[in-house]
């Protein structure tokens, strides 16, 4: 049995000052020459929210195996007591799982699952308070009626061992994704807006709809002793999906997903220094967002790391660590619309905006001492 209790209480002021430019010092609100108003004073207007939830899950596990075979199986009652401002709900989700390892070969083996998940809104999309410029120039409310997100997943795949230490494998897998919560745009003008020069929005969350998901994944691990070289160890991983859902426009991926993910790298020990050194190389795939009045590409740079490590007798070890080797950009692609027919056709109405964000190396020296 489970027991977990999270509790927030948030208080959000909101008024309007006006700040000199030549010194920064608050001005009266309004050229009438009235006062500036006090924190307590009813110009200032104040959201208060209590979110507060409490989960009692029991759960049981099961396992076996006969031979090359073995199987575990469990089940998991998540119990739910969610209260938001005064307003209190209950909810029961029945989260049953199965897993098998087939060993059919001495050195291949099958796995293979099934299970439900669950996933519980954060709190600050359960907070039913306007958040200014939350999102750039956009406002965000927050949705106390919010659903959490289930799934039913699957998951097949086969490893086999290389040599004595390596592996290398391949697994598919499927995920039934029901009320999904995504970010949207509600339509109705933020704190910001001021047509036609600068629209905004405010943005809410929801449950959009139910979606899939669905990919495969490459695993490789090992040494190079087959090539004489014991002492270097490679390893690579490659990641694909794809995903549908459906809002205002139709079908799209889930918003800011990655096509793809990969990485590679490897590690070198320098037994006779007591030393090693190795690199990593990562990349992921392009990332794109839609809402009804903006869409959004995301682009992502590469990124190399590199580290080199040596000991010092039995107990201290001295690593240093470049990462960002290869200055990573990070870019963004804004398509906006101010009506909701051209952004159906594609015909850019309002705004186009290319944002482009460069960070550069960054060097570390860690020393660990083991007592």
């Amino acid at each position: 049995m489970q027991f977990k209790e999270k509790e927030r209480d948030t208080t959000l002021g909101d008024g309007r000052f006006r700040v000199s430019p030549s010194n920064g010092s608050v001005l009266a609100p309004d050229a009438s020459g009235a006062g500036v108003p006090s924190y307590r004073d009813p110009a200032i207007s104040y959201t208060a929210s209590h979110i507060k939830r409490t989960n009692v899950d029991p759960y049981a596990l099961v396992s076996g195996n006969s031979g090359p075979f073995s199987w575990e199986a469990g089940l998991r009652v998540e119990n739910v007591t969610l209260e938001v401002d005064g307003a209190e709900t209950d909810q029961t989700t029945v989260l049953p799982s199965a897993h098998f390892a087939w060993e059919v070969s001495s050195a291949g083996r099958i796995r293979g699952s099934v299970a439900r998940t669950i996933r519980n809104a954060p709190f600050e999309f359960l907070f039913a308070g306007v958040r200014e410029e939350e999102l750039g120039s956009n406002d965000f409310q927050g949705n106390p009626e919010l659903e959490p997100e289930t799934a039913w997943g699957l998951d097949i795949g086969y490893e086999h061992q290389l040599g004595k230490s390596g592996i290398a494998g391949i697994n598919f897998f499927y995920r039934d994704v029901k009320d999904l919560i995504e970010i949207y745009n509600t339509g109705a003008p933020g704190s910001a807006d001021d047509p036609p020069d600068d629209l905004a929005y405010i943005f809410g969350v929801r449950n959009t709809g139910d979606g899939k998901v669905y990919g495969v994944e490459f695993d490789l691990s090992s040494d190079l002793s087959s090539f004489g070289l014991p002492d270097t160890g490679v390893f690579a991983n490659y990641s694909w999906l794809d995903s549908d859902v459906d809002d205002e426009f139709g079908s799209r991926r889930f918003n800011s997903q990655s096509e793809y993910v990969y990485n590679f790298g490897f590690i070198h020990d320098i037994t006779a220094w007591d030393a090693a050194f190795g690199a990593t190389y990562r990349k992921q795939g392009d990332a794109e967002s839609r809402v009804v009045g903006e869409e959004v590409v995301t682009s992502y740079g590469a990124d190399l790391e590199i580290f080199v490590e040596k000991s010092f007798g039995d107990n201290f070890t001295l690593r240093f660590v470049g990462s960002n080797l290869l200055d990573s950009e990070k870019e963004e692609e804004f398509r906006k619309y101010a009506l909701l027919a051209n952004q159906i056709d594609g015909a850019i109405d309002d705004e186009y905006e290319l944002e482009r964000e460069e960070a550069g190396p960054v060097y570390q020296i860690i020393g660990r001492m083991s007592f």
